[in-house]
């Protein structure tokens, strides 16, 4: 084998894998937005027990708790398509937060100290802990849920599993052409 066939075999064999991880992310993270909004017909409520650890874009996401045919289970929400954070900062200012949901997007406005600035996440006094709140889930499948409204983030899945589709084309037209 030459130098430049090994080469080939190699950027190969990476281009393919990266490709499959992509169609892999793509079903693992964002095929549930697929189908959520034609499954997940039956409404209960569920009660906000606590928050996340993770930070999505900015905000902690309740985590809700909802029981369907005396099983208790869990799905994090009302989740947002966006999450736009508009910070004004100067040293005199004092830490206020005010927000608006517009849609299926967060609008967080913020005025913070640039010294020191702590502010609280808004979703706590939107949805403050042990509040009820609708869950809605498919009734065959009732781990498959999502909170208060359906969020719209198909384009994700569709972004993801088409990179990894026309990362494999391109890694195949790669070693048949060169």
């Amino acid at each position: 084998m030459s130098d430049i066939e090994i080469i080939k075999l190699t950027f190969g064999i990476f281009l393919s894998v990266f490709g499959l991880v992509l169609i892999f992310l793509a079903f693992l993270l964002f095929y549930k937005y697929l189908v959520q909004e034609k499954r997940c017909i039956s409404k209960v409520k569920g009660i906000i027990k606590r928050y996340s650890i993770a930070e999505y874009g900015g905000v902690h996401l309740p985590i809700v708790y909802y029981m369907v045919d005396g099983k208790e289970y869990k799905v994090k929400g009302p989740e947002y398509k966006w999450i736009i954070t508009k910070t004004k900062s100067s040293p005199t200012s004092k830490n206020k937060v005010d927000y608006e949901v517009d849609g299926q997007s967060l609008i967080i406005n913020c005025e913070v100290n640039s010294i020191v600035s702590v502010y609280k996440n808004p979703l706590y006094d939107m949805y403050p802990l042990n509040s009820e709140i609708d869950v809605f889930y498919d009734p065959n499948n009732p781990k498959l849920a999502y909170v208060l409204r359906y969020c719209d983030k198909k384009f994700c899945f569709w972004l993801m599993f088409i990179s990894g589709i026309v990362i494999l084309i391109i890694d195949i037209l790669i070693l048949i052409c060169l």
